[in-house]
């Protein structure tokens, strides 16, 4: 009989995960090694549990690192650290899953977990969950969408844990390649590919409207599509670990790229199996070929925006009115106009960042810009501190029906009795005011390149970067999407050999290199210094062949360079060649033998 141990309650709340939260403590146990055949285990078992959920019409789940390193944590330390027989899942450091997971790093919701007290395989671990009420409503759980898997198991005794741990990141929409099946001989493959949760106020991205699939994460050459949850997809060809990269955008274009990954071939590199194909989460971004046009400091936004169609977005007196505008973010405006006095409105959060030098940007427009007086008023109210009022008169418009952006700084400060950073606009004059939206930006800083980013937060999963480039006094650009690939150069196969009988008189048979030019393409150059190899490139292919001219018996070895235009990662690449030759390999006749 399985020993399972349900959750206190099986109806299970998903709980916030909080990241001030105690770090993991090891106390012997390293949680990002795990030997090669528990690894696989591991991942068995993520797989079988999202054949269960499909086999039930709930979506997969996508592997997890984070959460992972928690599940390998609290199996090892229920075996090591807790009395012989112990079944539960408070740890020793008296933590529940709602506040171990995010000591490990995860930073969205969590807080259901499954247990098995004891090794098994993945296939009984995820029968017996199936066959346990509370186990069962976590594992078919629609509102998850991650998972962690850890599996200990001590080598002198057997005795083993294996724990599960689920999440929902509200940042993160997860592609999941053939229901994190670890390896394909197919290249055909099919995607389940989520929306955005929605929520998380002006940090949070609105559902997905379109969306593009590549095999480069740069995306290069795709074309946006209407989004789909499902969608067939072709890997790029030979063997190896493909990735798949799904970028989605929502009607106010704010963007997030996702990816997974699968072994195409036979047999799957179990030395090569961990964490590097799970979902990840990073508190800091790289971006590049950072440049402002005379402007020297830039500011930063992980496409924190709002605007009418929020649901916090409230007419609190005076004329208003939601209106179609094809020159709005998202096609829609809020238009505030004269009549029954002055026009007031807001839109507003609790959940942001605090205590963070921040810019906010009012995006607006009027329909006349000839007053000298005051047509509009903004400003921005973070835990019971306004910052402005900044009053707008009709000749700051530099033209009529014509969208233009007003910053103001701002910190939202932490104020346990005003939780509320609220985004205010006042239409004061003769005038209609359009409010189309706000976005929200980082304190200036200096330009350098790269730049690497400490994302507020600390939870950077995919989500665009938007860019503005500023003096420091008052002069700025349009917004732009930040650099966060560079070209990238690959080659295969890793090294060439031959094997050659001079005597035979055989001319030996040409191979070829491939050129991978991720995020390209990109100009590159191929060498080879030895006088019997010949290259010759053909496309994003080398044709390489030898000439035997002069050769004679032995070994000879050289290497063949190929590099790409300033900037490519990678490059160069160095490909080793080895070349034996050999005289008149014998063809050995053995007599022929009839017997009776």
């Amino acid at each position: 009989m399985y020993r399972l141990r349900a959750l206190s309650m099986l109806l299970i709340v998903l709980v916030l995960c909080l990241s001030g939260s105690q770090p993991g403590q090891m106390h012997g146990a390293d949680t990002l090694s795990q030997s090669a055949d528990l690894v696989y285990h591991e991942a068995c078992t993520v797989y079988l549990g999202n054949l269960a959920r499909r086999d039930n019409g709930v979506p997969p789940l996508r592997w997890n690192a984070q959460m992972t390193d928690a599940a390998r944590w609290f199996s090892w330390d229920s075996v090591e650290n807790q009395p012989d027989g112990y079944c539960g899942h408070q740890d020793t450091l008296g933590r529940w899953p709602s506040t171990r997971v995010p000591a490990f790093g995860y930073r969205g919701y969590c807080g259901a977990e499954n247990c098995f007290c004891g090794y098994v395989t993945p296939e009984d671990a995820i029968q017996g969950w199936l066959n346990s009420a509370g186990h069962r409503a976590n594992l078919l759980d629609p509102n998850s969408r991650e998972v962690g898997l850890g599996t200990y198991r001590r080598a002198s005794d057997g005795r083993g844990y294996v724990t599960q741990d689920f999440g929902q990141d509200p940042v993160f929409p997860p592609v999941i390649i053939a229901y994190e099946a670890l390896t394909t001989t197919n290249s055909t493959v099919n995607l389940y590919i989520y929306d955005r949760s929605g929520g998380g106020g002006f940090a949070g991205l609105g559902p997905a409207t379109e969306m593009k699939v590549s095999n480069d994460p740069c995306l290069t050459g795709a074309a946006w599509e209407p989004y789909a949850a499902h969608r067939t997809w072709t890997l790029a060809p030979g063997t190896g670990w493909r990735t798949v990269y799904v970028q989605t955008r929502d009607a106010v274009g704010r963007t997030t790229v996702v990816s997974d990954t699968i072994y195409l071939g036979a047999n799957v590199p179990l030395a090569e199996l961990g964490l590097a194909q799970a979902a990840s989460t990073t508190d800091r971004v790289t971006v590049y070929d950072l440049a402002g046009g005379g402007r020297p400091y830039v500011q930063f936004s992980q496409n924190w925006f709002a605007d009418d169609t929020f649901d916090t977005f409230h007419l609190w007196w005076g004329n208003g009115e939601r209106v179609n505008d094809a020159t709005a973010q998202g096609g829609t405006a809020f238009r505030l106009c004269p009549g029954d006095g002055e026009s007031f409105a807001w839109v507003y959060t609790t959940e942001f960042f605090h205590d963070t030098p921040l810019v906010a940007y009012f995006r607006l427009k009027v329909n006349d810009n000839t007053a000298a007086a005051e047509v509009a008023r903004i400003s921005v109210t973070g835990g019971g501190t306004e910052y402005g009022p900044l009053s707008l008169k009709g000749t700051d418009f530099a033209a009529p029906n014509v969208y233009q952006e007003f910053p103001i700084p701002f910190t939202f400060p932490t104020n346990p009795d005003d939780v509320f950073l609220l985004l205010n606009f006042w239409r004061s004059g003769s005038a209609d005011v359009y409010v189309d939206g706000m976005s929200i930006f980082t304190a200036p800083q200096a330009i350098a390149s790269p730049l690497t980013w400490l994302v507020p937060g600390g939870n950077y999963r995919g989500g665009g970067i938007w860019l503005r480039y500023t003096d420091g006094a008052g002069d700025f650009s349009a917004v732009t999407d930040a650099v966060l690939n560079l070209p990238r150069l690959s080659v295969s196969p890793a090294a060439l050999g031959w094997t050659v009988d001079i005597g035979r008189g055989e001319p030996p048979a040409m191979q070829t290199l491939t050129v991978g030019q991720s995020c390209g393409p990109f100009v590159w150059d191929v060498t080879a210094p030895a006088p019997w190899l010949q290259v010759q490139p053909v496309g994003d292919t080398i044709q390489v062949s030898v000439d035997l001219t002069g050769l004679v018996t032995g070994t000879y070895q050289t290497t063949i360079t190929i590099t790409a235009a300033a900037g490519a990662l990678g490059s160069p690449v160095v490909v080793p060649v080895t070349l034996t030759v050999v005289h008149y390999a014998h063809r050995l006749y053995l007599p022929l033998v009839l017997r009776g």
